[in-house]
């Protein structure tokens, strides 16, 4: 059975609670230390909970809860439409740009540049896409 389209299952503009949840795969090891190698893995539980905390202070979205199990991983998510809407069409570019910076790959939530805020806040079309 196909899985359902993340539209079918919430509209955009309702703030929804949500539960996800993400496994490895192929026997892989998320986090704590690896019976079979004897690795350590410990370390991406921080790595994890940083990188979550910075995608939820540029997208529209609060994290609940958060569990990092050994193999697979359980967040608890609320969006939020309605704050998502305040945002300027500028301010909707700078967070945009700070997670997909398009060529300037040299550091993950780098400021963008005034010119590529100027560029995209100038393309309604495309904000309105990525407002959503």
């Amino acid at each position: 059975m196909p899985r359902p389209k993340r539209e079918e299952q919430f509209a955009n503009s309702e703030i929804c609670i949500v539960h996800a949840v993400q496994r490895c795969v192929r026997r892989a090891f998320l986090a704590g230390v690896d019976r079979e190698s004897g690795k350590d893995y410990s370390f991406r539980k921080e790595w994890i909970r940083r990188r979550m905390e910075a995608l939820a202070s540029v997208f529209g979205i609060d994290v609940l809860s958060y569990a990092v199990m050994s193999n697979h991983l359980h967040v608890i998510l609320r969006n939020r439409p309605d704050v998502v809407a305040s945002w300027s069409d500028g301010e909707v570019a700078i967070r945009w740009l700070r997670v997909f910076p398009g060529r300037r790959m040299e550091e993950h939530l780098a400021e963008p540049t005034e010119h590529e805020v100027k560029t995209l806040a100038g393309n309604a079309e495309r904000i309105a896409e990525i407002r959503q």
